[in-house]
């Protein structure tokens, strides 16, 4: 006989490596609250990088159709990733975050509560709005989808060099440090929207959300469902100059800087001079040259917001 698959019921994957141990501290106790809260699910840990995609895959070829990664951007990532490879229509699925990493930037731009019970509540109400996500393609036909932001140049240098361990905006902000005082900017090419510009930038980032690296908002504008991606180009800048500006990475004064430059776009294709590397969603991604483009409301995901809640 073949199995029956509940389709209330939500398929939950655990990194238990993700911030230090916090996804798997708060997996016994997101688990209890949804027992309470009288939700059916399944629950069950990655054991390597890439077993949650496959894991996530898996389940929505089966029949699963409410999916929740428990970790950081990078298992959020794999969800997505999994459930477009699956075969299954993304919009016929629900999908959430909890925060359980070190970063944790799309659950707190989508206002998943990271105490249990909240969540459990959320879960049970099953409400969803529709998000974008953007699509990465390299020159040899590799595509991968992300969620929050794809980034060329010193966004990739920095997550090489930010430390493992440690809070993550601490981490990211060392890894910043790092990758300033060694980065040499390349020349970049950028074609908008069949709009061209070429010149020496420090990073050139597609961004869907307005945050990355663990809260810090290069692109602070950026909405999630508006149908666009906000491309950053980001002019060279002296050590002390940069240092300047870290504190208006976190509360979106960047805004009107003029070594930030920001249009919106649906697509974009990004070259270097010589190629350098790439991140999608904190996650590395090869190197230039690289094609961005947005899936407008792509993604079914869990609305958490007050108004949803009420």
């Amino acid at each position: 006989m073949a199995t029956v698959i509940d389709p209330a019921a939500w398929y939950i994957v655990v990194n238990p490596a993700s911030g230090g141990g916090r996804a798997a501290r708060f997996a016994p106790r997101l688990a209890a609250a949804l027992a309470r809260t009288h939700v059916r699910f399944e629950m069950t840990p990655s054991a390597a990088p890439g077993d949650a995609e496959r894991r996530f895959a898996q389940a929505a070829a089966g029949g699963c159709r409410r999916l929740l990664s428990l970790g950081g951007d990078g298992t959020f990532n794999e969800l997505v990733n999994g459930l477009i490879r699956s075969g299954a229509t993304p919009r016929d699925c629900l999908v959430a975050a909890a925060a359980g990493g070190t970063g944790n930037d799309w659950s707190r731009e989508m206002q998943v509560p990271g105490d249990p019970e909240a969540l459990a509540r959320c879960m049970a109400r099953a409400a969803a709005r529709s998000v974008d996500i953007g699509m990465a393609t390299t020159a040899g036909g590799r595509r991968q989808a992300f969620h929050n932001v794809a980034g060329a140049g010193l966004d990739a240098e920095v997550i090489r060099r930010t430390p493992r361990r440690g809070p993550r905006a601490t981490a990211y902000l060392l890894g910043v440090l790092r990758a300033l005082a060694a980065y040499r900017p390349p020349v970049f090419e950028v074609a908008a929207d069949g709009q061209a510009l070429r010149g020496r930038f420090l990073l050139a980032l597609a961004s869907i959300g307005p945050r990355c690296g663990g809260g810090m908002r290069l692109t602070p504008g950026a909405v999630v469902d508006d149908g666009l991606l906000d491309l950053l180009l980001l002019d060279p800048l002296s050590l002390p100059a940069a240092l300047a500006r870290l504190p208006k990475l976190f509360d979106g004064r960047l805004a009107g800087d003029p070594a930030f430059r920001v249009a919106p776009c649906r697509t974009a294709t990004i070259t270097a001079d010589p190629p350098c590397g790439v991140e999608l969603d904190g996650q590395p991604f090869g190197t230039t040259p690289l094609t961005v483009e947005v899936m407008p409301g792509a993604l079914s995901a869990l609305d958490c917001r007050p108004a949803a809640r009420a």
